[in-house]
């Protein structure tokens, strides 16, 4: 018959067994979740979004933002960001990418939180462009690609990449490059992959 320091023993390890589960969920439902993803692929589900295969994770550097502050790897952690690409300022696709995005994120209601949008400039935008971003876009972040961001772009370089502002991007809650996207994809496409994305997330 157990004593009762064994019986202390046992349920002081049962305890420690629960709090590790209860920290190691969310990672591994993760883990689980984009391996079901990759080996499903997007295509089974959708036939928007073009899976990213393996997935890349962002090298960040080199990106300021509006008020000047570098963007790092943090502020891609915990959601879903839109990535989008453009010289200086935005033309008749990047201002058709701009809306579309919004709508989008807009359209996923409660979940409108979990998704971001940003904006990767070549340069410093015109003042008359800052304040049009400002009043149209009053979620969207924007940056500018210093000399030093050549890392970010090594992430999004590929055969079938574009950063001149043909493609969007999404990358995931832990930093990935997970997909990408034409600029003549469906609208409705792109909402369905967000949702089930959100649906089947735990980290973001």
């Amino acid at each position: 018959m157990p004593r009762p320091d064994d019986r202390q023993v046992r349920r002081n390890r049962i305890k420690l067994l629960a709090i590790l589960a209860l920290f190691l969920l969310p990672p591994v439902s993760a883990w689980v979740v984009w391996k079901n993803y990759q080996e499903t692929g997007a295509q089974s589900t959708t036939n928007a979004g073009t899976l990213v295969a393996p997935a890349r994770p962002l090298a960040v550097a080199g990106l300021r933002q509006a008020d000047g502050s570098p963007m790092g790897q943090a502020d891609f952690r915990g959601r879903w960001t839109y990535v989008m690409f453009a010289p200086r300022e935005c033309d008749e696709r990047c201002i058709q990418q701009l809306y579309l995005t919004r709508q989008i994120r807009l359209a996923m209601n409660k979940d409108t939180p979990r998704v971001q949008r940003l904006l990767v400039l070549g340069e410093d935008p015109t003042p008359e462009f800052a304040r049009q971003l400002s009043d149209e876009h009053a979620d969207l972040r924007w940056v500018v690609r210093e000399a030093a961001a050549g890392t970010l772009l090594d992430s999004f370089r590929g055969d079938d990449f574009d950063t001149t502002g043909e493609q969007y991007f999404l990358v995931d809650p832990l930093g990935n490059l997970m997909m990408h996207y034409d600029l003549d994809v469906p609208t409705k496409g792109m909402m369905k992959d967000l949702q089930k994305l959100l649906k089947i997330s735990q980290v973001g």
